[in-house]
């Protein structure tokens, strides 16, 4: 399997981010024509992606709060805790998946979204590295997402292809 570190899967998550924070912004509801199904965790949603034949199953494995770096792993802003979700991602279309997590964001309870950031080496496992799933395949490990003390963790958001799945945390 083809991987590259977690700042392969940032390129389109950065883009998403706003000045009302840290990388946080407010969630949106669902756009038109996508759909929003909430699970909870150990669930499983299937996704397309933009091409034709592109699909992915996402499993939320696991959540943690705090999620703690081991070694010279890079630190958490001023004022701000890590929180990791541990995905498993399975290729279930015809072609190759590329960049199969586009964009995603750990929401809130105050309804903002935090984009992923890179860390480490969590106490927990590896970070998720994938780029290019091939057809077949699977890849599992933590994103790591910075949100501000004082504010809760409650949900995961992961738009790919066009379609947006949710996840209660």
């Amino acid at each position: 399997m083809a991987t590259v570190l977690v700042p392969a899967l940032l390129v389109g998550l950065t883009a998403c981010q706003s000045t009302g924070g840290p990388g946080a912004r407010p969630a949106p509801g669902a756009s038109a024509g996508a759909r929003a199904a909430a699970t909870g965790i150990g669930d499983t949603a299937d996704v397309g992606g933009a091409r034709f034949g592109e699909h992915l199953r996402v499993t939320l494995r696991g959540f943690v709060d705090p999620a703690v770096a081991t070694g010279a792993a890079p630190r958490p802003a001023v004022g701000h805790r890590w929180v990791g979700v541990e995905l498993s991602l399975a290729n279930i279309g015809g072609t190759a998946y590329e960049s199969p997590l586009g964009r995603t964001w750990v929401v809130d309870d105050r309804g903002r979204r935090h984009p992923a950031v890179r860390s480490g080496e969590l106490t927990t496992g590896f970070p998720l590295k994938v780029r290019t799933l091939p057809v077949g395949e699977h890849a599992d490990g933590w994103l790591v997402f910075e949100v501000p003390f004082g504010s809760r963790a409650v949900g995961l958001d992961c738009t790919v292809g066009g379609e947006r799945r949710s996840w209660r945390l």
